[in-house]
Formats: C-alpha cells, structure tokens, sequence
C-alpha cells in the first residue's frame, strides 16, 4: 500500500537542507520541468523557502494565505494552474474506519461490509478455500491493474481530475450540480469533517479528487489484505506427527519475518506520510525534498521490495507451496506496477530532462569504449575478439558432451577442476595483474615497451577479463549439469522448494548484475580506473543504484548459490564457498586498497544497509541502558548495596570482639586459603583498628553512596570494554546475515528484466500487429456501422479541398525530406468543427478511402494549429462549432492559430449549394516530428470531428531526398567541403532548426545530440528514445544521401557535423576506392 519514492520525504519549508549524498530536490518545480508546476519565491514581501510564486495579482487573498500558512510551517501545496494553498490534515485509515465514533463514508461503509462478508464466509460457512483465492486473485487485480491504469491517466493527461471537472466536482460550479455530483462532494466533506478548517468550494479540484480516490484504494488495499490472511489460513498445513522443534523454528522465522514487514511499512509511512502513501503527487505537489531515511537506506523501493516479506513469512508459516507461489506472483504484479506506473511518473515528476549533455564524457567513453562484448552482449561474429571467446566456451561444452556423464572419479575431477581452474584464473590471476597493475603500472608498462598505447593495453585486458569471467560461470553451470540427480519425486521433500529458491537466486544475480552495469557502466564493470587515468571518477566514487545501499553488490554470487541449492550437492556447494571467499579477498586485498589509493577520503566509511543495522543497534543499546538505569534509580539499588556493606562491617566487628584478637586473625588466614566456589578472604577483610570502625559507623552514608557509584560505573565501563572485542565482528556478521536476507526480498525486482525482453519482442512484433489491427477495425466499422461514416455522408464534401499552395496545378508535387510541407484546406464554415483534423499517410496505407485505419504516427494536426489532445484543444478554442470558430483580431480572421479567409460563395472553381454556405480557407505546415521522414509517396487526408471518417483527400506527392554527386575529378579539400555544407543541412533539417526564421546556425563543431530540443512533456527516458530517433532520422537521410550506411550509435560517437563528414568521406574511399593509374605494362 502506498507510494514509493525512493526515499522520498516531505518536510516543512525551513527544515534544513542535507548533503547531496543523502538528497535530490525535487521542489521547487521550474516552469520548464516536465509537470509544468509553477514555484515560489516570493509574494507580496514574504518569502518561501523551496517555493515559486505562480503569475497571480500581489494582492491576491488566496496567495497570501497559503504564503502566512508556509510561514507557519503548514505543508503548501500547489497544482498546475499555479495556485498555491494551504493542504489540510488527512487521518490514517485505522483511527476512522474501525472507530465507531468517526463519521463514515460510503467507501468506508463499502470496505467494512466487503470484510464482513468475506469473514463470515470463512467463519460460518464451509466455502471451498479456492474462493478465498479467487477473492484475493480479485482484490489484487484491483490494486495493481485498476489503480494501475486510473493512475497512469492521472499522471499522463490529468484524467481523473478532467473526470471530475466534467460532472461538476469543480469549486463553485456555474451550473448546479447533479444529484451525483453532489453525493460525491458530500462524501468529500464527510471524510475531512474532522478539520474545522476545511472548506470544499476554496479548495482546489485536485485535492478534492484525491481525497475521493483515497476512498477507492482504502476500499481495494483493505479488502486486499484481509483476503490475503483468510486465503493463507485456509491454505494452512498441519504438521504430519505433531509439531517439533522444525515447526517450531519456521513458525519463528515466519513471525520475524511479519515483525520486519510491520516494522518496514510503520517507517515508511513515518518518512513519507499520507501525501506520498496514497499518491499525492499524481494529483498536486507539496513544498518537498528527496531524503533518504530510515528503511529507505536499506533497500531500493522498500515498499515495494522487503515491504513485502511478509508473504513469505506467512507461506513459512502456513507450510503450503500455494501460498509461496501465488505470494510470489501477487509480489511479481507489485514490481510490474512500481515499473510501468511508478517509476515513469517519478522520472516525469522528479527528473526531468535536460538540455545539457556530458560531451567530454561520451567523448572520452568513445575513445576507450565501442561494442565491446560484454558476457555475451555486443557479440560480433566479424570480430576476431569475440570468436575466439565464443570458440573456448563452445570448446569446452563440447568437451563436456564428449565426456558425458559422472560414473567415474576421474570425471568428477576434471568438471571439478575445470570449474577450479577458472575460478583461480580469473580471481587470483586477473586479481594478480590488477594489483601490479595498481601499484606498479605493469600492464601498461609491457605494451608500451613494445610500441602499443594504454589503449591498446586496456583493449587487450578487457577481451581477457570478459573471457574467464564468462568462462567462470560456464564451467561452473557445466558441472552442475553433471552433479544434479533428478529426483524421483519433485513434490515431496525440499526439492521443490530448493528449485524455486534456486531460480529466484539466479534472477537476483542477474538484476544486480545489469543495476550495477547500469552505474558503473563499461569503465567499471572493467576496472577502467586502474589502466586509464582518464576514466577515474572526478567527483569521486558513485553511491547511485544499488551502490546507494551496499559497498559491492557484486561481492555474493547469488548464482551459484541458487545453482547449488537445485543440485543439492555437497560438491556445488563447496565449489561456490571457495567462490565467494576467493570474491571477498579480491575485494579486500585488490580492490578497496585501489580505491583508497585513487579516492583518500572520498569514500564513504559505511552503506546504507550497514548504517542502518548501527543505528538500530545503537538505538536498541541506548533504549537497554535507559531502561537498567531507570530500574536501578526506580528500587534504589544503590542505597540496598550500601545498606548491606553496612550491615557486614557491624558483623565483622562484632565477631572480633566475641572471638579476640588472635582468633580472629587465624579465622581471617584459614578463610583466604581456602578453594572452593566462594573465596572468603576477598569478603572478609578486618579493620585495622577499631577507630576505623567507629569511623565508618559514623558515616553518613554519602561516602559509600559515591564509592559505590564509581564502583558500578567502573564494573560497567569493564563490561563495556570486555565486550568491544566481539563487536566488530558481531557487527560483520550481522550485516552479512541482513545482506543475504535483504538480497533474498529483492529477488522479485528480476522480473524487470523479464519485461524488458517482453517488450523487445512486442517491437519486433508491430508491423504485423499494426496491419491486423487496421484491417480488424475497418471491418468492424464497416459492419457495425460505428458512426464514423455517417457525419461525413451529411456534409457537403464536394466543397472541401486539400492542395498544396506552393505547387502548380497539374506538376507533380515533391518534397525533400526533412523540408517543412505547407497544405492549403478549404473548408465549411457552418460545418467545420475544432477537432477536424488533418493526418499524412502513404497511398497505400489505407485501403478504404473513405475511412482512415491506420495510424498518423504523430503525423497530423487539428485545423487551429494545435496538435495537442481534444481536452486541450476544448480549453484553447472552446467546444463551439461552425461559423462561431471564427474569431477576429487586429483584422485578421483566425480559427485557433490558423489564420483563414473567407471565399466568395461562386468563385474560384467553387460553387456553393443553395443554401448559401460559407467557405473558409487556411494553411497548416507541418514539420519536424511531423513529417514523414522515408521517402515515397504519400497524401493528406482531412478527417472530420475528430473521428476517422474521410471528408477529402489530396493529390498524391512524393518525398524524395537529395543525392551528393560525387565528382572524381574534384579535389579532397572542396569535396570535403561539399560533404559538410550538405551534411549540415541534413542535420538542420532534421533537428528543425530554422536558419531563416532566425535560429542558430548548427556550427561544424557544435554537438548534434545537444541541440536535439527538449519536449517538456518527456522524462528522462523518452528524452533519450526520441535522441535515438532524431539519430536514426539522421543516419537515414546520410544513407538516402550519400549512398553510406551507419549505425545510429555513430552519431553519439562523432558528435559533430566534422566528425561525422570525416566518417562519411573516410568510409567513400575505404567503400569505393579510386581506380589505380596503369603504367601500361598490363595491357
């Protein structure tokens, strides 16, 4: 339940700021950030912290209010429009829905029913247990596939809230609202009758909204849980013979495990509170900054990730591999939601894209980095390199299918021993020339002996360390194939349950090991910082990803032990120990001295995990000590102690006086010499005179009070420091206990990486997908007659026309690519709606002509202008139609941002009907992103109401590009030359930079991909899909240009107009050589 924001913490306007380590502001939001949330600075002569004033009046009482109530440390809150108000107290859920003094909401009544009913089910009925399944599978679905959905919406285009605007949930609505509506705001109003202050109609809509959606999620995660209990009760599995001492440790287990679940949700609450549990920010923003805190510092997503160990405690508890396995999917269902819904809308929200790109870092990673393989990525046949790493794994699994199986000790130890040998090549080996490597320049120092560069050393190193790593794993896998024994009987016994774990294991290491490519990228995964000083970290080591929370996530190799854990083998296992011992020494021996050596006080003394586990530790010391000390002041044990040394001295002096002087000194000898339990003479010690006696009876006390005081200090202080020795290494071994158990609550974060394999194949799968698509929907609008026809059949379509205003009549009609396209529409006025719109298709994309099926791409553009949604274009233009469109200004005619004229009614080639109807006439031009960048021959094609039904089309024109003559005769310089005036246009033209209209100029050295310009509507990652587009754009026109083929990579390579017309002529001559002169003999 709830959002996560990956450390995401609210805090008041004057908290103060934290170190860049531990934060990353979200707020305040510039106008230029992607959710266009307007900021404060200052309003009326006072200042927030974190805040942008929005384009309101000084005086305006709404503004000051909320600025009075920031200065009060109130939470602010802001919505698009750029008002700024004061955000009310919300409850938590448990204090209204189970307190009978609450007044309740209907989703309230709605969740306490939902529960009651399926209790009383599992109470007083015999349902099948599969039931109680189908009611969590039900609930779950809600949650993760319901909320999914009214989410994205929200984020991508503000649905609800639009939802809402249109039944009139609105403040002080101009019409009165339906009896819906006002049931809806009713409920809004019961659920915030607790503060005083409260007032719907000042309000803005968006927070109203998400008070309305907190009753949907209350209902969903409610009903949710309680299914999740009843179905695991019911799923529950006696132990056959009675419980033991097994049953009695897995019901431990699974309650530590509920404890920490409990724990986990209680301080995330506690960080991000109801704004961010109930996602808030989907809705408004509050004045907030990124803080990383408590369980945040433990793992990525925590509610997601260990907020969901519970599961598993309570599958351990329950015994039943249905409850492991559906807990498992219900948990799979969660990280897709944090993925597809989550995620985008943090990266939208909190990070948007800049115009500012690491020139001289992709400039220095296209020096030292290329397609290097990597495992098997980048894999080149062509490439000498990764042939000969493919030829040694191929080598040695065909070795093992020769060999065969293991009936033999021989053979056990040779799939043994190969495993052994490239664990130590790789490890102790390639650890070896590191650390001569660190200390001593080695490697470099051999290939610059004989004539090579650090580059060219570094090149080597990497094909070798790729090598053995992958040949590490393959021959490992190899013997695991040979060690494992199908059981007779994969159900009984702990095969099942090994396997599965197994399997989880295997998808973590794989999850870590692409998080930890994904921040350290090639130059780390490498070790790129010990051959090259160029790739050493400027700011210092990088604590983002999964590095945020642990020092070496590479350190546990999860994969082997998953491995190990199907095959059951004592032989496997031991193999993965010497493993994961040889990592740590390599680690602490190779690796962490470098680092020291390169970074000095840069890093980091302790992770987050490790940070955490100390501080809880610390917690629970000091909360222990309070809790003694309280004790002891609360019985004065102090003053018992005191009492009872007292009362011993009175003892001891009167036994002296019965026994006499001599007897007792022999009483006192015999009592320090004897051995046993108890050693009398350290008890019995006697006075050395009686005045000493008199004195200590005279004491008031004090004086042993205090004694007694230091003596328990100092017994403390001994205890302390006797056991400092054992705290270091309790403290190591808790850390790697909780890392082993945090890594086994993040396996489901694998499934990632399943989804993007998934969507790979959906791209590979859309072209087939799109042509079935357009055919299924024009048969169904063909039959079933779904309206978009019918509006075009009543309009007088004779009198609409599409040309082109630039092109003769009757000449074929040519554009090059990239070239702006200018269409000329004639439409009728009293007919013309804001949404008739205008697309580009391919001739032969549509086969019907009166209907559209085929997607624009992007390549369309509504008569006013705008190539934005109907809602946006209702809120620029209004939702009139006909003649009504028409605006005047400055004696101009203009429907939205397109200019138009009327036409006479007979004139021009065009002859109106009799019911005398008015013709307008205007122009749209598209360019950039929509245009058709391939060439072949397309048309325009008007579209009526917003709908598919075709009202006319145009003639038919072709996109052709222009070809480079390359001249032999002509000399390397004004080639050279040509190449970039002619490749600067291209680029130009398909950055859509206007020279003419005033834009600057794309010099020979400025960096293509910097002024690729940025859509504030894109997050980070679209920012980059659509660079990659714009790169593709280009490397195709160079292709239909020049006759030369590049990879789209090449243009992030290059970086430059220069760069690339270098590539462009280097590669002319190494494609086309020029013919060689004769000298005759050969004739």
């Amino acid at each position: 339940m709830g959002s996560d924001r990956d450390g995401a913490v609210i805090t008041p306007p004057d908290s103060p700021p934290r170190s860049g380590a531990e934060t990353g502001d979200i707020c305040a939001m510039s106008k230029s950030s992607s959710c266009g949330m307007p900021s404060i600075t200052s309003a009326d002569g006072l200042a927030i912290k974190g805040l942008k004033v929005p384009d309101v009046p000084p005086n305006t009482p709404a503004s000051k209010e909320a600025i009075l109530a920031a200065s009060e440390e109130t939470t602010v809150g802001r919505v698009p429009d750029g008002t700024v108000f004061s955000v009310p107290q919300t409850h938590d859920l448990i204090q209204t829905l189970f307190s009978p003094k609450e007044p309740k909401t209907l989703p309230e009544w709605i969740t306490l029913g939902a529960m009651a009913f399926e209790i009383s089910l599992f109470l007083f009925t015999n349902t099948p247990r599969g039931v109680f399944l189908c009611f969590f599978i039900f609930w779950r679905c809600m949650y993760n596939f319901g909320l999914g959905v009214l989410l994205s919406a929200q984020s991508r285009d503000r649905a609800l809230v639009r939802w809402a605007k249109r039944i009139g949930l609105q403040s002080n609505p101009t019409k009165p609202r339906t009896w819906w509506a006002q049931f809806l705001v009713n409920q809004v109003k019961r659920k915030m009758s607790k503060d005083v202050q409260y007032n719907y109609e000042t309000m803005p809509i968006e927070f109203n909204v998400w008070i309305l959606y907190r009753g949907l999620v209350d209902v969903i995660l409610v009903n949710d849980f309680t299914c999740y209990v009843l179905f695991a009760i019911s799923f529950y599995q006696y132990p056959e013979g009675g419980h033991g001492l097994k049953d009695v440790l897995r019901y431990a287990g699974g309650v530590l495990m509920l404890l920490f679940n409990l724990w986990v949700k209680t301080d995330a609450h506690r960080v991000v509170k109801d704004f961010a549990w109930y996602w808030g920010d989907f809705f408004f923003l509050v004045d907030a900054s990124l803080t990383f805190d408590g369980v945040f510092e433990m793992a990525p997503h925590p509610m997601y990730s260990v907020g969901y160990i519970g599961f598993y405690g309570t599958a351990l508890i329950a015994q039943s591999y249905w409850v492991l396995f559906i807990s498992l999917a219900a948990h799979a269902a969660q990280m897709a939601f944090l993925h597809w819904v989550e995620n985008p809308h943090i990266d939208k929200t909190y990070n948007p894209p800049t115009q500012k790109t690491e020139k001289e870092d992709r400039e220095l990673m296209g020096k030292y980095f290329r397609r290097d393989m990597t495992v098997f990525r980048n894999l080149d046949w062509f490439r000498s390199t990764d042939l000969q790493t493919i030829t040694i794994a191929a080598y040695t699994v065909l070795a093992a299918i020769l060999i065969g199986p293991i009936d033999g000790t021989w053979k056990l130890w040779f799939y043994v021993g190969q495993t052994l040998f490239w664990r130590v090549v790789h490890t102790y080996g390639l650890g070896a020339i590191l650390y001569l490597q660190s200390n001593f320049r080695l490697w470099n120092r051999h290939f610059i002996k004989y004539g090579d560069s650090p580059r060219e050393a570094f090149h080597h190193w990497k094909v070798i360390y790729n090598t053995t790593q992958l040949m590490t794993y393959v021959s490992f896998f190899i013997c695991a194939i040979r060690l494992f024994v199908v059981p007779e009987n994969v159900v009984y016994g702990t095969f099942l349950l090994r396997a599965t774990l197994g399997v989880l294991f295997i998808l973590l290491h794989l999850w870590i090991a692409i998080s930890t490519f994904e921040v350290i990228g090639s130059s780390g995964w490498f070790y790129g910082d010990f051959f090259i000083d160029e790739l050493r970290a400027r700011s210092g080591p990088v604590y983002s990803g999964l590095y945020r929370y642990l020092d070496n996530p590479l350190l546990y190799t999860f994969s082997c032990w998953g491995v190990a854990m199907i095959c059951g083998s004592p032989v496997l296992y031991a193999i993965t120990l010497f493993g994961q011992v040889s990592n740590w020494l390599f680690l602490r021996y190779v690796e962490q001295p470098h680092m020291r050596r390169m970074y000095g006080s840069k890093i980091r003394r302790e992770a987050g995990v490790e940070r955490v586990l100390k501080s809880k530790v610390g917690e629970l010391e000091r909360n222990a000590k309070g809790a003694v000390e309280k004790m002891v002041k609360d019985l004065d044990l102090v003053d018992v102690l005191n009492r009872i040394k007292l009362v011993k001295r009175q003892g001891e002096q009167e036994l002296r006086k019965v026994m006499g002087p001599e007897a007792w000194k022999e009483f006192v000898a015999r009592a320090r010499g004897r051995k046993g339990v108890r050693r009398v003479g350290t008890d019995v010690t006697p006075p050395e005179s009686e005045e000493d006696d008199y004195i200590a009876e005279e004491d008031d006390g004090s004086t042993v009070g205090r004694e007694g005081l230091r003596l328990r200090k100092k017994t403390s202080q001994d205890s302390q420091s006797s056991s400092s020795s054992h705290e270091d290494e309790t403290a190591t071994r808790q850390v790697a206990a909780r890392g082993r158990r945090d890594a086994n609550r993040n396996l489901p974060q694998a499934v990632e990486r399943i989804i993007e394999e998934l969507e790979d194949l959906v791209d590979q799968a859309k072209p087939r997908v799109r042509a079935m698509v357009g055919e299924t929907t024009l048969k169904f609008a063909q039959l079933a007659k779904v309206g978009e026809e019918l509006p075009v059949s009543r309009l007088p379509v004779h009198l609409y026309r599409l040309e082109f205003p630039f092109c003769a009549t009757g000449s074929p009609v040519t554009f090059t690519l990239g070239q702006p396209i200018t269409i000329e529409f004639v439409s009728v006025a009293e007919a013309m709606t804001s949404r008739d719109w205008i697309g580009l298709y391919p001739v032969t994309a549509n086969p019907n002509s009166a209907l559209t099926t085929t997607k624009s791409s992007g390549r369309w553009l509504f008569i006013t202008g705008h190539a934005k949604t109907e809602w946006d274009i209702d809120g620029d233009v209004g939702t009139g139609r006909g003649i009504s469109l028409v605006k005047k200004s400055n004696g101009k005619s203009w429907i939205g941002q397109t200019e138009v004229k009327f036409l006479p009614a007979h004139g021009d080639g065009i002859t109106a009907d009799a019911e005398d109807l008015h013709l307008v006439r205007g122009q749209l031009t598209f360019h950039n992103d929509q245009l058709p960048w391939r060439v072949g021959v397309y048309e325009a094609r008007y579209h009526y109401e917003g709908k598919y039904g075709v009202v006319t089309a145009s003639r038919a024109f072709e996109i052709v590009a222009e070809e480079f003559s390359w001249q032999e005769a002509e000399s390397t310089e004004a080639e050279d030359d040509r190449i970039v005036d002619t490749l600067r246009r291209i680029v130009e033209n398909c950055l859509d930079i206007d020279v003419v209209a005033g834009g600057r100029p794309l010099g020979v050295d400025d960096d293509i991909l910097e002024r690729v310009k940025v859509d504030g509507c894109l997050d980070g990652a679209s920012y980059a899909k659509y660079k990659e587009e714009v790169a593709k754009r280009i490397t195709y026109v160079t292709k239909q240009t020049f006759g030369i083929e590049f990879s789209w990579k090449v243009i992030g390579l290059v970086g430059t107009v220069g760069g690339l017309a270098k590539r462009i002529s280097s590669a002319r001559v190494a494609l086309h050589p020029p013919p060689t002169v004769s000298d005759g003999k050969n004739l």
